[in-house]
């Protein structure tokens, strides 16, 4: 290699290096000045400080009755904050180390992104994986503690196990995923559906009947009997509470309609794709072939007759609330439903880890709100890692990630403005 290849190298990675310490650095600034553009973080990091109060006092006591507080979230990283604070750290020094552990979240992405994309060019990898700190929930909530951020971060070092195994085939990386999953699941246990995901993909391997598929489901077995003694045995299901507002207790929590899960989800899946689409870096499917159009609108009017979602316990998403805000009705949010489902269904039908991953990404909110928050930046990090589309990077340069950036540097924004408007 030349000296002026390697001084060009340098440069870039100086570069490289440089721009995503610029990210750091407004996440720091961020912090000081604490940053709340999820809207709730503050609120929800001081109620959960209640409890971790109640774990430092009495540890046994709370873990037993952990079901009586109006949470929903795991009490993993309650304990873990707890033993942080037995050790006399002040909330501001908690809360950086914390910050700083959320680091690891755009690391391991990037690991996944030079597993998946080993022939792009870094610059473009580094882009990409730059996109994490423009979303106001890892902003936010590496910010302010919570429990979802960081079971991300570890669902994410599960599929980076997961692709190194898909390249390499060592049997070792099939432990590291089945472990780092289930610490995900522990931390948030939304993740623990994707645990289907993985051990499919293993039974094609493996086969079903093959000793390290027996190896692979008594791992799972054995980490899951603590967390099912817990919730089933004890009878502390912590995870029967609802986050909405105004929400009628007579309602049902779990699956109370799948079909605004299905057509909530679809228009969330659609806004983290659009930048993508119109860049080309994700490539359009047939969708004006007669089958995907008869079967976008089979699936959008069976969603639109049963949907009901309602607007008063909040969340919906973003053209949901939308919608409801601007024009006091669903009009605009079935139109982009309808775009949304014709665009991404080609994408399902053409590949059955999509659909699987698809199905697990519904079930992974089983509760009646489903929250903007939950799929940022978790579906940024799916579309690069698990879901297979048909992606162009090779030819890309950085001007294709201008209007990327702005797009999701306005929705940053966006979000801090409505927060700050509606306090």
């Amino acid at each position: 290699m030349s000296s002026k290849m390697l001084n060009n190298n340098y440069f870039n990675l100086n570069k490289e290096i440089l721009f995503l310490f610029s990210l750091y650095i407004t996440l720091l600034i961020s912090f000081f000045y604490g940053e709340n553009s999820t809207g709730g973080a503050i609120l929800d990091y001081n109620n959960q400080k209640v409890i971790t109060a109640k774990f430092v006092s009495s540890f046994k006591e709370t873990l037993l009755n952990y079901d009586n507080f109006s949470t929903r979230h795991s009490p993993i990283l309650l304990i873990i904050l707890s033993f942080l604070e037995k050790l006399f750290l002040s909330d501001l020094l908690i809360r950086i180390i914390h910050l700083h552990f959320c680091l690891l979240l755009p690391y391991f992405f990037y690991q996944i992104l030079k597993v998946k994309f080993s022939g792009v060019d870094k610059t473009i990898l580094f882009l990409i994986t730059g996109l994490i700190f423009l979303s106001p929930t890892f902003r936010t909530l590496a910010i302010w503690p919570d429990s979802r951020i960081l079971g991300l971060t570890f669902f994410t070092l599960s599929i980076l196990y997961f692709l190194k195994f898909k390249k390499e085939n060592k049997f070792n990386y099939v432990i590291i995923n089945i472990v780092t999953c289930a610490i995900s699941a522990y931390i948030s246990p939304n993740f623990a559906v994707f645990s289907l995901f993985f051990l499919y993909n293993y039974i094609k391997i493996y086969k079903f009947i093959s000793k390290k598929i027996f190896i692979t489901c008594f791992i799972n077995f054995v980490i899951s009997v603590p967390a099912i003694y817990y919730i089933f045995i004890l009878d502390i299901n912590f995870l029967n509470k609802t986050a909405a507002t105004n929400f009628d207790n007579n309602d049902r929590i779990f699956f109370n309609n799948i079909f605004n899960d299905v057509l909530i989800t679809f228009s969330l899946i659609f806004f983290y794709l659009l930048p993508f689409l119109i860049e080309n870096i994700v490539k359009y499917l047939k969708i004006f072939k007669l089958t995907n159009l008869f079967s976008s609108i089979f699936i959008f009017l069976l969603c639109i007759n049963f949907f009901d979602y309602n607007y008063s316990y909040s969340g919906g998403g973003i053209f949901f609330k939308t919608s409801n805000f601007f024009f006091n009705n669903n009009y605009l949010f079935y139109i982009i439903g309808f775009i949304s489902i014709l665009i991404f269904l080609p994408f399902l039908k053409n590949n059955k880890d999509n659909l699987l991953i698809f199905i697990l990404v519904l079930i992974n909110n089983p509760q009646y709100t489903i929250y903007h928050k939950y799929f940022d930046p978790f579906l940024l990090i799916m579309f690069f890692s698990l879901f297979n589309f048909d992606l162009s990077l090779k030819e890309k340069k950085i001007k294709n990630f201008y209007l990327v950036y702005s797009y999701f540097l306005t929705f940053l924004i966006i979000s801090n403005l409505k927060y700050l408007w509606t306090t």
